[in-house]
């Protein structure tokens, strides 16, 4: 009787193994049917994208590209020169050259639309002007982030995103050695096998090994996404991600209700926060030039872009992606009297990694008194 009710249960427990199998691989099969597809349209989109400095440097040579002459002309009289050129225009944004052959950039804006001004800084001649919408680059990342078709892109893309977990754990029970002894099948292809088990391993093995990297690219491009990313962003805001408490001596930061996403390209997690309002309090606001000169003082690459207040009240943001040997990035918060400067790691290129390096804060209060 003993004997008899194992056999059974040894029996019952094959057929919920199998159950269990055939469930995972439908789920497998189904998923990867309906969203490789777009995985594969955001695998490649991702991977163009990650040579954008590169592809930017070939397609716009004319517009990045100047010969050293001489001294450089200040920052202020390059932004005159644009002013000149365009009398009736706002200028939002400056980005020095990176180095001595690399052409200045000034943000403008018109009644007719947003675009950027490239000026040789040795000469101050125009090189020529272009739109956020006239760059690849920037329908690349249309197409990685929403497909070209607003938010409901965005939406399918989240999905496809967080069904690739699907595939990933589902793929992962499926590859799993249930009976096999040694490796073959499990970490190398086995070839001598027959075609179909050929097949099946040459999809199954080398889907395992970039099983970690795969999850990681995901897990750290859902932050970015409408919906997940957005709750997500709440949370680092709300938890003091951003600004740190610190900053401002113990006290509340002066805020707006402008959003810092809204003005500048700035770091994922400080993109809701609220823009500090300038505090004048009888100081002179910095010219264009001494915000450069105080980057200059502490050590920012000159790769970074100043986004430009249109009022008093208002604050600029410099924001930089920095190229030096160890990566260094660094935003800063640049009232129209005050400059705070925040390192943040760069550990890889993704969001999450993009986190407030706390503690090592430099504030730096304008000279200038009324």
């Amino acid at each position: 009787m003993g004997e008899a009710q194992l056999e059974k249960t040894v029996e019952n427990q094959k057929r919920t193994n199998t159950s269990l199998y055939k469930t995972a691989w439908r789920w497998h099969f189904y998923a990867g049917i309906i969203f490789a597809p777009f995985l594969i349209i955001l695998a490649i989109t991702g991977a163009v994208y990650l040579f954008k400095p590169q592809i930017e440097q070939v397609m716009y040579k004319a517009y990045y590209e100047v010969t050293p002459q001489g001294e450089k002309m200040s920052p202020s009289e390059q932004i005159e020169t644009v002013k000149e050129l365009y009398p009736d225009a706002i200028i939002t944004k400056y980005r020095p050259g990176e180095n001595k052959a690399r052409s200045s950039e000034v943000g403008v804006r018109t009644s007719d639309g947003s675009f950027t001004v490239f000026i040789d800084p040795y000469t101050g001649k125009s090189l020529g002007e272009l739109s956020g919408d006239e760059k690849i680059m920037n329908k690349i990342e249309e197409i990685h982030g929403e497909l070209m078709v607003g938010t409901l892109g965005d939406r399918i893309v989240e999905l496809a995103a967080c069904w690739a977990i699907v595939l990933i754990v589902t793929g992962l029970y499926l590859w799993y050695p249930k009976k096999k002894k040694g490796l073959a099948g499990v970490i190398f292809p086995r070839i001598h096998k027959g075609s179909k088990v050929f097949r099946r391993d040459l999809h199954a093995v080398p889907a395992f090994w970039v099983t970690a990297g795969m999850l990681f690219l995901i897990m750290t491009g859902l932050p970015w996404s409408g919906f997940w990313g957005s709750n997500f962003q709440s949370i680092a805001t709300n938890s003091g991600a951003g600004y740190p408490p610190s900053i401002w001596g113990g006290g509340e930061a002066p805020t707006s209700t402008v959003k810092a996403k809204d003005v500048a390209d700035v770091p994922w997690a400080a993109e809701n926060l609220d823009v500090p309002i300038s505090d004048l309090q009888g100081f002179v606001p910095l010219s264009m030039d001494e915000v450069a000169a105080i980057a200059d003082r502490e050590g920012i690459h000159p790769s970074y872009s100043v986004y430009i207040p249109e009022s008093k009240e208002e604050v600029s943001i410099q924001s930089l992606y920095s190229h030096q040997k160890h990566r260094t990035r660094q935003r800063c918060i640049l009232t129209n009297t005050q400059v705070l400067c925040l390192p943040i790691i760069a550990m890889t290129t993704t969001v999450l990694s993009q986190k407030l390096l706390l503690g090592e804060l430099r504030f730096i209060q304008a000279h200038s008194l009324v």
